[in-house]
């Protein structure tokens, strides 16, 4: 399978805490054909994760603020489900080192156009799927 193609019915969990983007991201998500699940905060993203075992991508924004850090979550989430692709994104980190990111995760700079958070989300699918 091509790296471009969508992985269609792929479970993707979504973590933002703000609504309109939490909304604009898992629309253009759906719409590519995955199944989204939505989390407002790293501890109901957790909660989802040990609930269902069909999460494939977890697509965390940074600026998630629950109490912990954003970037050692998906440090945790790798740990637990190593199966599990990242894509983290953030609208006030520019950059990070390839060595923060967990696994083969990557980082992506908000706002980003629909095509780019698309094409991340099927590498990190077909990461796991291949």
């Amino acid at each position: 399978m091509a790296a471009h193609e969508t992985v269609i019915g792929l479970t993707v969990l979504l973590v933002e805490s703000k609504s309109v983007i939490r909304s604009s991201i898992a629309a253009s998500l759906a719409e590519a054909g995955f199944r989204v699940l939505e989390a407002e905060s790293t501890s109901d993203a957790w909660a989802a994760l040990e609930a269902r075992s069909d999460i494939r991508v977890l697509f965390a924004d940074l600026d998630v603020s629950s109490g912990a850090d954003s970037l050692e979550f998906t440090r945790k989430v790798h740990d637990r489900w190593p199966s599990v692709g990242l894509v983290i994104t953030s609208g006030h980190v520019r950059h990070l080192r390839p060595q923060d990111i967990p696994g083969n995760g990557c980082f992506l700079p908000r706002p980003l156009p629909s095509d780019t958070l698309l094409h991340e989300v099927n590498v990190a699918a077909h990461q796991i799927a291949a």
